[in-house]
């Protein structure tokens, strides 16, 4: 914060820094209080919950006013951290998708070329096929615990066969709930799931017990030759992917389904209160932390993708890793806009853990899905 208190010599800056957990109770609690910081750092999980309690300012206006933060930010995002009615309460800053990551080795290994990653999830789970048959080493690293990432998993690959987010906001339910054809689409989905999970014999031990970014590790350590993460690994595989053309490690977009690759987007960003005394200089504030150097400065420390169209093609995401991850911006989904987003997700990974371990047929998972949320949604 230097150098805007360097430039702003009558504004004071005071810093706190608090994990997820804390600042989710704390901030609520500040809210109620009227006591909330003046700019801010949310995620979804939090954002949704001090929005809808009216706690958070709509950005949307001092957003399109500013011409060249706007230009800077692609449609796509911009379309993830709005309402269906047209309200910006965060401007995204930390965002990440997901896509696959491959060890270029075992391709060769198996005869495939270390150039082309999957781009379908067909050949996704023909190449695993090929390699844990060519290696020995399972194709595909696949974790099936019911959390918020394997949730996220599950909604990337609806999107991918149909087209569309999870959720809709406006009607405060499931998009496959009134639509015949988007839930035979999910149950498509849930019956690969299981497919996976139990008859292909292409991924690692256990993947009940796995969480989706603990297959990390795995990767990273050579036992498995595939897996499905975002943006968030660079930051722990920096030291083989720096190594640039002699690594073994690369990206691909997210597997496509029948509607192409359409992966969720995780995005968190920059927050003023309603209440906020002098919303201007919080505003000015926001502006200083998205700037180029600013966001590059973050984007790179925690594993993040550069959004602005004024970071393309700097040094710092020069790596050939990086084309896929970045591309992926232009392809992506929302997860639920709604306040209850953590009791959606969690009915959403329940479910699909079912089903992919033939505990529920996919019909069953999806009516799961819908009752779990109609009986504990809060308005």
């Amino acid at each position: 914060m230097d150098s805007y208190t360097k430039n702003n010599p009558d504004t004071t800056v005071n810093f706190e820094a608090m994990a997820w957990d804390e600042a989710r109770t704390k901030l609520k609690l500040l809210g109620a209080q009227s006591e909330l910081p003046e700019v801010m750092f949310i995620n979804i999980i939090n954002g949704w919950d001090l929005a809808s309690s009216g706690y958070l300012s709509d950005l949307s206006d001092l957003f399109k006013g500013d011409d060249s933060l706007s230009a800077d930010i692609p449609q796509s995002i911009i379309d993830v951290a709005t309402t269906e009615d047209g309200k910006m309460y965060w401007i995204p800053s930390a965002t990440g998708a997901f896509g696959v990551w491959y060890n270029k080795e075992y391709f060769k290994q198996a005869g495939l070329d270390p150039n082309s990653p999957p781009k379908t999830v067909e050949e996704m789970i023909s190449m695993a096929k090929t390699i844990t048959e060519k290696t020995g080493v399972p194709g595909l690293g696949w974790g099936i615990t019911a959390t918020e990432d394997f949730a996220n998993i599950t909604e990337s690959f609806y999107s991918s066969y149909t087209g569309v987010d999870i959720w809709s906001d406006a009607d405060k339910k499931f998009t496959f709930e009134d639509n015949k054809e988007y839930r035979k689409l999910f149950a498509e989905v849930l019956e690969e799931f299981a497919k996976i999970t139990n008859d292909y014999g292409i991924t690692q031990a256990n993947s009940i017990e796995q969480n989706p970014f603990g297959i990390r590790t795995l990767f990273r350590d050579g036992e498995v030759a595939m897996y499905l993460d975002g943006v968030w690994a660079v930051k722990e595989l920096k030291e083989e992917l720096d190594k640039g053309e002699e690594s073994k490690f690369n990206t691909g977009l997210f597997p496509a389904g029948p509607a192409g690759s359409h992966p969720i987007l995780g995005c968190d960003g920059w927050a003023i209160p309603e209440e906020c005394k002098d919303k201007d200089e919080a505003w000015k504030m926001v502006q200083h932390l998205m700037s180029s150097e600013n966001q590059t400065r973050h984007a790179s420390e925690w594993g993040l993708l550069p959004i602005l169209e004024s970071e393309k093609g700097i040094d710092e995401f020069s790596g050939e890793y990086w084309n896929a991850l970045v591309e992926q911006l232009g392809t992506v989904s929302a997860r639920p806009k709604d306040k209850n987003v953590s009791m959606i997700e969690q009915a959403i990974a329940d479910g699909a853990q079912a089903a992919a371990t033939r505990k529920m047929t996919p019909d069953e998972a999806i009516d799961f899905m819908i009752e779990t949320v109609h009986s504990n949604y809060v308005e």
